[in-house]
């Protein structure tokens, strides 16, 4: 299996054989990672209220599956899910652009570059940056793109476990889906550093967003609009993704029995789910 993968290869000089570099990507645990690629880190942050540093942070150094679904996990709690029909059929437009931005700068990074490939989502949108051996340097457009793979082997395996398409596919989905998204286009540059970004919908960034959601959905009483305590989830889960019975509790300044009864009205309506134990337990949006 590793061998049609190309992952187990024989060096054409040495004649020695073992796994690659693109097997210890894939599948290696963190320490043999560490040890053959050092330079290897994703920086993911979130910048709406603090652009100097970050709101929220999540620092990526394992294998590229795993890193791959943490940092969907962390990009899809913090950007907002537009309702979108496409022929008929209800989208996520947001996971799709997503999938492509972070298959990409997994997959088509230069790993023996130090450069620390970085994902970011502030007020206008979400950008990725990550080194490149590019052809050229310039704007990469739908009309001129010449779509060429930098790692084959990474890239082979992402498609074969459906994390990616085929070449080219993704840039053609990211434009698609960006105007679908938001009615904007997305900015994608290449050069020494492969530089992308994909606008939000105007006004529905971050925080906003969810607490709209929450104000739109969540009914208190027939008659009545959200009262603080909802406002205080919603706020919580727009800047952490996560939120606790505790942290309610002490935002609201309430009791902690209240911030539960609230959660958990919140959970019986479909709005948020629970994770976790009870001790320890936390809710995000469903």
């Amino acid at each position: 299996m590793l061998r049609a993968a190309k992952l187990y290869s024989r060096d054409r000089q040495t004649g020695e054989q073992g796994l690659t570099l693109a097997s210890v990507l894939l599948l290696g645990t963190d320490e043999v990672i560490g040890d053959v690629c050092p330079a290897y880190k994703t920086d993911a942050l979130v910048r709406r209220r603090n652009v100097d540093r970050y709101d929220d942070r999540l620092t990526v150094s394992t294998n590229l599956l795993d890193a791959y679904d943490q940092l969907t996990a962390f990009a899809h709690a913090q950007m907002p899910d537009t309702f979108i029909l496409e022929n008929d059929i209800r989208v996520s437009a947001r996971n799709i652009i997503c999938r492509e931005l972070i298959s990409n700068l997994l997959i088509h990074r230069e790993y023996t570059n130090p450069f620390i490939a970085r994902l970011v989502i502030d007020n206008d949108g979400i950008r990725t940056e990550n080194a490149s051996r590019a052809l050229f340097e310039g704007r990469v457009t739908l009309d001129d793109f010449n779509p060429m793979p930098k790692n084959p082997i990474i890239a082979g395996f992402f498609t074969q476990i459906g994390r990616a398409d085929d070449l080219g596919s993704g840039t053609r989905n990211i434009y698609r889906y960006s105007r679908l998204y938001s009615g904007k286009e997305p900015v994608l540059e290449d050069g020494d550093v492969f530089k992308a970004f994909v606008p939000v919908p105007n006004g529905a960034s971050g925080i906003g967003h969810t607490e709209s959601v929450l104000s739109r959905r969540v009914q208190v009483d027939v008659a009545q609009s959200v009262d603080t305590v909802d406002e205080t989830i919603a706020k919580l889960l727009a800047e952490h993704g996560t939120v606790s019975s505790a942290e309610v509790a002490q935002e609201a300044q309430v009791t902690v029995r209240t911030a539960l009864r609230h959660l958990t009205k919140l959970t019986q309506s479909g709005l948020i789910c629970a994770e976790g134990e009870s001790r320890n337990r936390r809710y995000r949006l469903a």
